[in-house]
């Protein structure tokens, strides 16, 4: 009821439109029928149309039996309680208007000084509201946050990987990589019949799902067989907005450093806390393993390698100056063997550091004049290195050149012994773009494969004598097939002789610069690859799946072995047959043989028995070597029994070895990528410290593991690195870049500038 009066209609046998009367004598009338009535009030409301509900009348009663009639008055027109007198509304429009920066506090205080009311915060702003008097909030302190970090100073490399937007250019390669996942057919229909157990609404994995049995019998499958199966709209990073991408691809580049082994599993430990201020938010074990599973999932590998090569190449060009290589310039082939355990049979090769051969995954990386990795491919087994480098190179090639006119100079691929086969140069041979340089091991090497041979001439980098030669070599996949190259012969003066062959022409490339160019191959390229795997573990193997595949030499070993051992059994029927019925005698002896020794008894050394079964015992001893000796007869008449013996345990030692296990290298080559890109933050970091690429590991220990305090706030981050006192020269070089690095006004995700100081 909003008025004074009301109007209405009682039920309940009244009938008629009663006058309009004053509200509370209207109430007070009700109130005084329900009293008379024989009913409770909940029966009375429920069978009369009463204007006012049960809590109601218990109020309207309490009031009229205190106060009467007058009590039940409608004070809303009034302000109902209104603790806010005129007087008190006037001292708030003469306290406003002559004092500034009030805040709510300062009025409520008043009020209570001056009045004695109290108000709540809610029902001063409701009484502001209502006067007209608008208050401008005060500006609050911006918060600022101080915390520790034990190892600020990769908060330098974290600094540079924003500068040069690495963080956002692998978000987005990512976001390609999710847009032809799903224009491609690879993944599960939405309409495919799914086995949903274990799995939400949305199609996404729960605890309960690894108890399946299925899934544990698959879980190391291939993936390609596991993606037939998988839904792209179950994957959290289909989701994933490009801040949150960004953050997890931080927390990935930075695990070599965060765990000390590159390993996923110790994020969880004591180390791992510092990613809330590497990336923001403390990642979890599960959550990088999903991320990266799901990247996996998608063969976000195709997209983020290429890219790898734009990436670098466009941030190193300004760093280097090309003509420094002139006339020739040089990427350097090698490859990282990786030591892979796993009890199904998988696919072998030499794994250098335990010296065995075994189960494996080998990289083959490509390296620029500088040793930094520009590409780089992983391999289950033994990567096919001499066929493949030419359309390595081809995959990389518009990177490698980038826009404009191609430079005038000769490009070089400088390999080890190991792929130096006629077959690959051969291929070389077949085209003009890229030439080679490689060495020859000693058993190569003849005086007889030499055609022509040039005057010595002294070496201009060291001590040593050259001589330019034209060598045959023959292609032992194609016999009779014969290979002319160019040879240079290396004559130490300490006595050791090394041989080199290219197909760099001699008018434009002399014999001392091809021999600096191979054996820059330690400084420039071997010793930065051996730092590179300390700094950043490549040397370790990311998780994989398996694919069972035929193998497809032992298929044809087998095939081999059982046509010859036909072939050779036909051969030698009859000394067979012969061999046979000799051991088919010496059976019956043997068993004879063995009563008569078990029942002897040996003392001091020597057999004890009777002499009748003495002499019996010696006499079967003398048949048994009697048809010994006519079967080495006839195995010596018949050489081939023993290739016949040979070629039957070859076959024996291949049954069972029909199928052979290939490693899925696709996780591994995505880990590689965050890895190779932690190196080239680690390499430009030291160069502007005044350093080497030789120098990481001393980058690592001498800057990254510095202590101090990360101070943030809505527009700023700044880092307060603790001086070592103990380096005073690493220290130095750390100022100079310092200030280099506050010079290029770096900015994060957020906004927020960087800055750095060295105290």
């Amino acid at each position: 009821m909003r008025k004074s009066e009301v109007e209405t209609c009682p039920r309940g046998g009244q009938s008629g439109t009663m006058a309009k009367t004053p509200r509370e004598r209207q109430i007070g009338e009700w109130l005084d029928r329900i009293g008379r009535s024989p009913l409770s009030p909940r029966q009375y409301l429920a069978s009369h149309r009463v204007p006012f509900s049960l809590a109601q009348f218990y109020r309207y009663r309490a009031v009229y039996e205190r106060e009467g009639v007058e009590g039940l008055a409608d004070a809303r027109a009034r302000g109902n309680h209104r603790r806010i007198h005129i007087e008190a509304e006037d001292l708030l429009r003469w306290y406003v208007s002559t004092h500034e920066g009030l805040t709510g506090r300062d009025l409520r205080e008043a009020l209570k000084g001056s009045f004695g009311i109290e108000v709540t915060p809610r029902g001063l702003n409701k009484c502001l509201r209502r006067l007209g008097i608008h208050m401008e909030r005060p500006k609050r302190e911006e918060a600022i946050t101080k915390r520790a970090d034990p190892n600020a100073g990769f908060q330098l490399v974290l600094a540079l990987a924003w500068h040069f937007g690495w963080p956002q250019a692998t978000a987005s390669m990512i976001a390609k990589a999710i847009t032809q996942g799903k224009a491609s057919k690879r993944f599960a229909r939405p309409q495919d019949d799914r086995d949903h157990r274990g799995r939400n609404r949305r199609g996404q994995f729960t605890s309960r799902y690894n108890q399946r049995f299925d899934v544990r019998k698959g879980r190391f499958a291939s993936i390609e067989q596991k993606r037939k199966s998988k839904h792209l709209d179950s994957m959290d990073i289909l989701w994933a907005r490009s801040e949150v991408l960004q953050r997890k691809s931080l927390a990935v580049l930075s695990l070599p450093f965060v765990t000390n082994n590159g390993e996923i599993r110790t994020v969880n430990k004591a180390r791992g806390k510092i990613l809330s201020t590497i990336c923001g938010f403390r990642y979890k074990q599960a959550t990088l393993t999903r991320f990266l599973s799901e990247l996996k999932a998608l063969g976000a590998s195709a997209v983020l390698l290429p890219s790898l090569v734009d990436f670098w190449r466009e941030h190193w060009r300004g760093e280097i100056s090309t003509e420094r290589n002139l006339p020739l310039l040089c990427y350097y082939i090698d490859g990282n063997t990786k030591a892979l355990w796993s009890k199904k049979r998988v696919k072998k090769t030499k794994v250098t550091m335990l010296g065995r051969i075994m189960g494996s995954l080998e990289q083959v990386f490509v390296h620029d004049s500088y040793g930094r990795p520009v590409y780089l491919e992983t391999f289950a087994g033994h990567a096919p290195l001499g066929e493949y480098i030419l359309s390595l190179f081809e995959k990389i090639e518009h990177s490698l050149e980038g826009p404009g006119p191609r430079l005038p100079v000769n490009r070089a691929i400088v390999m080890d012994g190991a792929s130096n086969s006629v077959r690959t140069l051969r291929a070389f041979a077949a085209q003009r773009k890229y030439h080679y340089i490689t060495t020859l091991d000693d058993n190569q090497w003849s005086p007889r494969k030499v055609r022509m041979e040039g005057r010595p001439q002294r070496y201009r980098h060291g001590p040593a004598t050259l001589r330019d030669c034209e060598i045959e070599l023959t292609d032992s996949q194609e016999p009779g097939y014969l290979f002319v190259t160019r040879g240079i012969k290396i004559e130490w003066d300490e006595g050791k002789k090394t041989y080199l062959t290219t197909s760099l022409p001699k008018d434009i490339i002399g014999p001392s610069l091809v021999v600096k160019s191979y054996f820059d191959r330690w400084p420039c390229e071997e010793l930065p690859f051996r730092r590179m795997k300390a700094v950043a573990c490549l040397h370790r193997v990311a998780g994989y799946g398996k694919q069972e595949a035929p193998d497809e030499r032992v298929l044809q070993r087998q095939k081999e072995l059982a046509a010859e051992i036909g072939q050779l059994k036909k051969k030698l029927s009859a000394a067979i047959t012969a061999i046979e019925e000799q051991e088919r005698q010496i059976a019956p002896l043997i068993v004879k043989e063995r009563r008569l020794r078990a029942r002897s008894r040996i003392v001091d050394g020597n057999r004890l028995l009777p002499k009748r079964e003495a002499e019996e015992l010696q006499s079967i001893s003398r048949a048994i070597a009697r048809h010994e000796r006519i079967i080495r007869d006839i195995r010596n008449a018949e050489p081939d029994l023993k290739k016949l013996e040979t070629a039957e345990c070859t076959w024996l030692r291949l049954q069972g070895k029909e199928k052979v296990y290939k490693a899925d290298v696709e996780l591994d080559q995505i880990m590689t990528y965050f890895r190779v890109s932690l190196v080239n933050l680690y390499a430009y970091l030291s160069q502007l410290m005044g350093g080497s690429h030789l120098s990481l590991m001393d980058l690592l220990h001498a800057v990254l593991f510095l202590s101090g305090t990360v101070q943030e706030s809505s527009d700023t981050r700044h880092v307060i690195l603790e001086s070592n006192d103990a380096d005073p020269e690493a220290m130095e070089r750390l100022r100079k870049a310092i200030r280099i690095i506050n010079g290029m006004e770096i900015r994060d995700g957020k906004g927020r500038r960087y800055s750095f100081v060295l105290e």
